[in-house]
This record gives C-alpha cells, structure tokens and sequence, in this order.
C-alpha cells in the first residue's frame, strides 16, 4: 500500500470519526432542544388548564369541568387529558386515549418525556387545598418528525463537511508529501540503474525540500563514488585482462562466482564460467576413481571451514599442477595457485592458473641445448685429454675442404663438369665422416644434405656436365655456407672445453727435453733466436688453472660457502720459469681466498653481496712481459687480526715489514683460530708463494678493501 494511499485512509478514518461524534452531538442536542420546547409549552398549558379547574373542582361543577376538557381538544397536541376530583367519588374524567394512565403524589408538579410523548401531571388547588389533579398528554409527533428532518440535514451536512475537509487534506499531502516522495522514488529507481542524471526539483523549504536538497547531495556524491568506482575496476580488470593468470573465484558449493579474467575464458576455453563448477574446469575429463579428482573433493570440502590463520598450511594441500585436457585432445598443464578471501573466515577461494605450456616447452630447449652443450664439451675434453692437435687437424683440413668446393661451385652460375662434382662430392663426404667422428652432430647433418644436392646434380650430369641455374647456384652457396658456420660453431666448442682457449688451436705436442734441448742450444746465439726459444717454451696461462676452474668451487662447500672461479687470458703465454712454479703458486692463493676472504652465503647476504663469490684469475700481456691477478670479492684483509698475530710472533716491530700488508707474507702468520684439514695454510702458504715466484723473477704485491675485494698481482721484478 503507497504511503498516499495509506495518508487517504487515515484522513478518511480520523474525518469520519469527527464527522460521527459531530453528527451524534447536533442530534443529540437537536432532539433535547425539540424536547425542552416542548416541556416548556406543555408545563405552561397545564399551569392554566390546572388553574381553570380550581373552581369547577372545588364546587364539583362538572359542567364546567367537562367545559374546560372540551377546551382542550382544540389543541391537536393534546392526546389525552384527564382530570381527578379530590371530592365526591374522586373518580377520573377523560378526554382522548388516556388508558391506563395514573398520577401518584410524587409526580405532581413534573413532567415525564417518553418517546412519543410527553406527560404532565400538575396539582389543582383553590383556596389553599388541593381539590384534584389533573394529567395532560402532549404527542411529539410534530418534533420527532422535526427531528427526523433536522437529523437528515446534519447528517449531510457532516458528510459534506468530512468530505470536503478530506479532499483538501488528501490534495495538500498529495502535493507537499506524497508527490515530492514519488518523485524521490522515481529518481532513487534511476540511480539503481545508474542514471545519475535524475535530480529532484523541489521548491519547498519544509523538511521534504531538506530531503531532496539532502538527496542532491547524496546523487553527487554516489555519481562521483560510481565514476571512481568504474575507474578502479576498469583499471582492475585491465590489470586481470592483461595477467597471464587465469583468475575465478568460487565460494563453498564450489561454483564460480563474479567476473573472471579474460585469461581465464582462453585457458578453460569458454567465456560462460560463472556458476560452473571448479572441479568440472579442473577435472573435467577425470573418471570417479581419479585419485587426484578425489583429493580435490576432500580438499574442497575442508577448504572452507578452517580460519584463515590456518590457511597457509592448508593451501600447501592444494595442486599444484593439473593436466587440463583440451575438446580436440591436447593436454595443457596449468599451475595452480589457492587464495583464501575473508575477514575472520574463509568465505572465497580465488584460483590462479596458469598456462606453463609454453615454460616447459622452453625449460625443455634449454635442457635439451644444455645437455646438447654439454655432451659437445665432455666430447671436446676427451679429444682433448687425447690430443687436441687431432680435431685442429681436422678443422684446418675442412676448412680447406670447403675451401676447395666453394672455388669449384665459383661466384656465378656456369656448367659444372661430371668430374668437379664427383669432387664435390668427395670432399663433403670426407667431412661428413670425419664430423661424426668427432661428434659434431649439426655439421654432419648439413652435410648430409650436401650429399643429398650433389648426388641429384650427379645423376643430372651424365658425363658431361651441369649447367647450374640461379637457384641450384645459390642452394648450394649457401648449403656450404652453412657447413663451414657449424665448422665455426664446433671450432668454438673447442675453444670453450680447452682449458688455454683459443690457443688450443695453434698448439703441437713437442718432446719437453727437445725444448730444453734447444733452449740451451739458442743460449748467447741472439735476442730474436733466445725470444723464440722462450716463446715456444712458455706455456698457455689456461694449463696452470684448468684444474682450479672445478677444484674452487669443491673446495668452498666444504668451508660452507659457495666459490666460482673466472679465468681470463687463458691463451696468454706465460714464460717457462714462472710456468714452473705458477700451478702451486695460484693453488695457494685460491685456496687461500675461499678460507679467508670469501664470506659465507648468509654473510654476503647481509653485506649486499651475491651468494656466490667470485674468485678472478687472469693473465694480462703488456709490452712482452706477462702479469698474473688473482682477485676474491670477499671481504678483504683484516688488518687489525694481523696486526695482532704479527705481534704475538714479534713480528710488528721489524723494519722488514714496514708495510703492513707486507705481514702476510711472515712466516708462521695466520689468521685462522684452528688449521683446518682441507685449506689452512698454517701460516706457511702466502710465503711459499712469493718464495717460488721470486725465484722465478717476479715479485708479489698484495691489495686490499674492507669488505670488498683481497687483490694479489705477480709482476716481473
């Protein structure tokens, strides 16, 4: 029921009710009015009837009595009259339908109103005694009928009153109250469906202007909120939409709830997800005895009913992965991710999947290139623990090879004779056999499909020849150019596994006393022969640290750290007396900078640094004279600790070590509390060092930074 409707019914009911009593009062009064009337002109008539009886009575004149009743019938009024005489027989005289009417003693002197009648009754006295009494009945049929019309009359005119009173009031509240209110309705039901536009015109200045004016004030601000709102959800549905996640939501029957991302229509393959279930989108294709389906369901089932405060070791229950099996059959594996939504409970569950198709194609590459790498390298060492000069031979003899065949085939089209393509076809051949040979997988395919080119222009020739066209010329042009990169590419791998680098490749192995033999012999005869001699003596800086290079990083676990050692320079040639002594030398200096000043993960950690330090080991050829570095990124000599070992020893007073990095060289002098089996040089290892490398003519300077770096540089003295 409307509230005008509601307003009309209470202005009827209470207008009524007035109009009722207001009805009954007039009535009431009207009537008693009618009536008093009348009491008061029957008092008066009986007054004189009673005192024009006086004298008939009191002589018993009954002429006269029956004189003055005649009297009365003049007066149509008078329905009845009755007279009784207090002497003789005192018996009663009528006129009219008196009936059984009597008079007692105690109505003398009043009146009685019936309904249809008003009785009289008055005493009659002459001479100070009573001598009779007498009763006059008066018909109120003239007032009752005056009555009826006047009731009539009050009646319509409260009905007409009541009426007019309501229209009034029903048409004011109509239009201050209930119009303004349909208004503010109307305008309510278009915000709800997001016109903001709707204002309410209200002129009053009464509580309902305050209202809509408060209404204004309230539309404004929901408009600003809604365009804030849609802002923040267009951002963040932008910011889903462009997620590589698919993102649902679902509640505890398990159906997805809300707007999803659009990722997630491309992963499930459908865009009508909500209300569907997550099992369905999971395990869509899962019989009833799938053992992961069924973990999910009991999984689900306890999702919601723990707090939230426990939902981290719940969702370490949760898959993980799932195989989502595609309409045309394909397997897609998605990762899965569980967040728990709610205030003090789980109300939500939002997933997050993932399509890792396309990681674990790519995770496969890599394996699959890393293995691929690493079967190149274990191959290149074995050839190289074997006889690296081999595979150099091989390489200089393909490239001339191909050498050979790309003079043949010649920079421009032209007739190829039977016989330059049989030796074609002969030198690919060879190369193909001596690729698979040494493993080299892709330049073995390649020429493969030489073979394949050549034995069809084989078979076209017939003895006489080839003329090649544009596109045979330039298939194989670029056939062969292909063969000699996967050359390269094999070449590089060599270079890669061979501890000194890219000088493996100009290496020959020579009998040691044949060099000592001729060192000897080029002694005193000339500076250029002396230099060659010394140059083909020296040896490749990557030999003294081939060994390290796997050596380090063992050597660091079993401090509790983590070690990587970085050489540089590998084919720098180092002279041969400081070869002699430069494996031991950077043994000690490595070993030294994993147990001194490489830090422990943790420590890096908080230092800033990568877990993982860096030992540098590289050699550095300027002018003809080589210098060797062997750098650590830890944390650097602590000065303060050598200082006091020094003293303990003695030591910090002497002139000899007027430099105090110069103590670490001190015999006897090390930092360490305890000598460990592995590493500790138990003060001896730093002067064996610069001991041997003295005595090969370099000298040894040792730098430092806290927390930074230890730098020791072998230098020519």
């Amino acid at each position: 029921m409307s509230l005008g409707t509601k307003l009309a019914l209470a202005t009827v009911v209470v207008l009524a009710g007035v109009s009722v009593l207001l009805y009954v009062q007039l009535t009431g009064r009207e009537r008693v009015s009618l009536v008093e009337s009348k009491q008061k002109a029957a008092g008066m008539v009986s007054d004189l009837f009673a005192a024009g009886l006086s004298a008939p009575l009191d002589f018993d004149d009954a002429d006269a009595i029956d004189k003055e009743l005649d009297d009365l019938r003049t007066n149509p009024e008078i329905v009845c009259a009755r007279v009784w005489r207090e002497k003789g027989d005192g018996g009663a005289i009528d006129r009219g339908a008196c009936g059984a009417a009597t008079v007692a003693d105690a109505d003398l002197g009043r009146s009685k109103v019936f309904e249809d009648r008003v009785e009289v009754a008055r005493a009659v006295v002459a001479n100070g005694a009573r001598v009779g009494r007498t009763l006059l009945v008066f018909s109120l049929a003239r007032e009752n009928e005056a009555f009826a019309t006047s009731r009539r009359s009050i009646f319509w005119l409260s009905f007409a009153l009541a009426a007019a009173t309501a229209a009034v009031l029903i048409a004011m509240a109509r239009r201050l109250i209930v119009s303004p209110l349909r208004e503010l309705q109307g305008a309510t039901q278009r915000i709800s469906r997001g016109d903001f536009a709707a204002k309410v015109e209200v002129a009053s200045e009464d509580e309902i202007g305050e209202l809509a004016n408060a209404f204004d004030v309230m539309r404004g601000a929901l408009a600003d909120r809604d365009a804030r709102l849609a802002a923040a959800t267009q951002r963040l549905r932008d910011l889903f939409d462009h997620m590589r996640q698919a993102i649902v939501a679902f509640g505890p029957d398990g159906k997805v709830e809300g707007a999803v991302s659009r990722q997630a229509a491309r992963v499930f393959g459908r865009a009508d997800l909500e209300g569907r279930s997550v099992r369905s989108l999971l395990y869509g294709g899962a019989d009833e005895h799938d053992v992961d389906a069924l973990a999910f369901d009991e999984w689900l089932a306890m999702a919601f009913d723990v707090p939230l405060s426990e939902w981290d070791e719940l969702a370490s229950l949760a898959p993980r992965e799932v195989p989502l099996k595609r309409a045309n059959g394909t397997i897609v594996p998605l990762e899965l991710e569980f967040r728990a939504v709610g205030a003090e409970k789980v109300e939500r569950i939002m997933l997050l999947a993932t399509d890792v198709s396309e990681k674990r194609r790519l995770e496969q590459t890599v394996q699959t290139q890393e293995e691929e790498h690493a079967r190149r390298i274990a191959a290149m060492r074995r050839l190289i623990a074997g006889g690296g000069q081999v595979f150099v031979a091989f390489i200089d003899g393909a490239r001339e090879r191909f050498a050979r065949c790309e003079e043949i085939v010649g920079p421009a089209p032209r007739t190829l004779p039977t016989a330059e393509i049989d030796e074609l076809f002969r030198h690919v051949h060879t190369v193909k056999g001596e690729a698979r040979a040494f493993d080299l997988r892709e330049l073995e395919a390649e020429c493969a499909k030489l073979e394949e080119e050549l034995d069809e222009l084989r078979a076209l020739a017939r003895g006489e020849g080839f003329a090649t066209t544009g596109s045979v010329h330039g298939a194989l042009t670029s056939r062969f150019s292909r063969a000699r990169a996967a050359l390269d590419t094999g070449s590089e791998v060599f270079v890669a596994a061979s501890p000194i680098g890219r000088a493996a490749l100009d290496q020959v192995t020579v009998q040691r006393s044949d060099v000592e033999r001729l060192a000897e012999l080029a002694r005193g005869k000339g500076s250029d022969l002396a230099s060659a001699v010394d140059r083909l003596a020296a040896r490749p800086f990557g030999e003294s640290t081939a060994s390290l290079v796997d050596m380090a990083p063992t050597w660091g676990e079993k401090e509790g750290k983590r070690v990587r050692l970085e050489v540089e320079g590998r084919e720098v040639r180092v002279p041969p007396r400081l070869a002699r002594v430069l494996p031991g030398a950077l043994t000690h200096l490595v070993r030294n900078a994993v147990a001194h000043g490489i830090e422990t993960p943790k420590v890096r950690e908080d230092a800033k640094k990568p877990p993982v330090g860096v030992i540098r080991a590289e050699a550095v050829e300027e002018g003809g004279a080589v210098t060797i570095v062997i750098e650590d990124d830890g944390r650097g000599l602590d000065m303060d600790r050598i200082e006091e070992r020094a003293s303990e020893l003695g030591l910090s007073a002497s002139e000899q070590w007027t430099d105090k990095s110069e103590l670490v060289f001190a015999p006897g002098l090390s930092t360490s509390s305890s000598a460990s089996g592995t590493l500790s040089g138990r003060g001896v290892g730093l002067g064996a060092v610069r001991a041997d490398v003295e005595r090969a003519g370099y000298r040894v300077e040792v730098k430092s930074k806290a927390g930074k770096y230890t730098r020791v540089i072998l230098r020519p003295a």
